[in-house]
């Protein structure tokens, strides 16, 4: 059984077999790994820069005449297609305050852009307010906790803010694993070929050598499935047997993002552990 997918940044849906778990509700990211995983958390920072007047390039490429030389983008975050224009927006109104810069990251992305968190004493952070608004979503990359950023998105969807609020089968952001007749929400299986958030409940898990696949139905060719290779099965497990690990995820409701492909049936390969979540139960209490 082959089935695989890479993940882009370039747009995404939302799914579930239920209604939406609330986000305190939530176990992500290192708060999923066995043991105690914070080490994974980074504390890989550079200096914080104060009173600072941004340019706004775009939506995500930021500069300031006090920096020269460097340019910003928000970590943690996207900005999706039919919303960019929204976003810039605020941010352009945003700007008119002076921000503290920090850098989550010394190292930039592939465009030179340094992934940072932007506060301001009228918004404080900007990826908390856009995130609220429904401008943004929430794609976790610094390795920083996210556990506010992921509450702030869970009430938008909710309250259908902003992007969340489409919920047409061919362009919604938030989509489900399979149908389960309620609100008239898309599937997993409308969204192939999107990035996706998707919830859904486990209901078998198969092992390979260098692969799990948690399975959200009964038939894997047709429906949907997350493959974990490897080297993510390992950094969840942390040390411990990942067999036993994951077990203990059947039957429970699962929140994960990635680039839903047609493997047979609707599939992502998970490629950062952080883009997991599991629904609380009393077995993770």
């Amino acid at each position: 059984m082959w089935r695989k997918c890479t993940l882009t940044l370039l747009v995404v849906a939302f799914c579930g077999a239920n209604l939406p778990v609330m986000a305190a509700d939530w176990r992500c990211g290192a708060d999923i790994i066995a043991g105690d995983a914070q080490t994974l958390l980074s504390t890989d920072r550079g200096s914080v820069w104060h009173d600072v007047q941004l340019n706004i390039e775009a939506v995500d490429a930021f500069t300031a005449a006090e920096l020269p030389g460097k340019s910003f983008r928000l970590a943690d975050i996207a900005f999706v297609p039919g919303y960019e224009d929204a976003g810039r927006v605020w941010l352009e109104q945003a700007s008119a305050n002076k921000v503290s810069i920090t850098p989550l990251t010394e190292r930039p992305d592939f465009l030179g852009r340094i992934p940072v968190r932007i506060e301001d004493q009228v918004f404080g952070d900007w990826r908390v307010e856009l995130l609220a608004a429904g401008l943004a979503m929430l794609v976790p990359e610094s390795g920083q906790d996210v556990s506010e950023l992921i509450r702030i998105e869970d009430t938008a969807i909710k309250n259908q803010s902003g992007i969340w609020s489409d919920l047409g089968p061919e362009t919604a952001y938030y989509v489900r694993a399979h149908d389960t007749g309620a609100e008239n929400i898309p599937t997993a299986r409308d969204a192939i070929g999107r990035f996706a958030v998707i919830d859904g409940t486990i209901r078998s898990i198969e092992h390979q050598e260098w692969r799990s696949y948690l399975n959200f139905g009964s038939n894997w060719r047709e429906d949907f499935t997350i493959a974990l290779d490897a080297t993510v099965r390992d950094v969840v497990a942390n040390g411990e047997d990942f067999q036993d690990i994951l077990q203990d995820w059947v039957g429970q409701e699962i929140r994960v993002r990635g680039v839903i492909e047609n493997r047979g049936g609707p599939y992502i390969a998970l490629e950062n552990p952080f883009w997991l979540c599991l629904a609380r139960s009393s077995r993770a209490q």
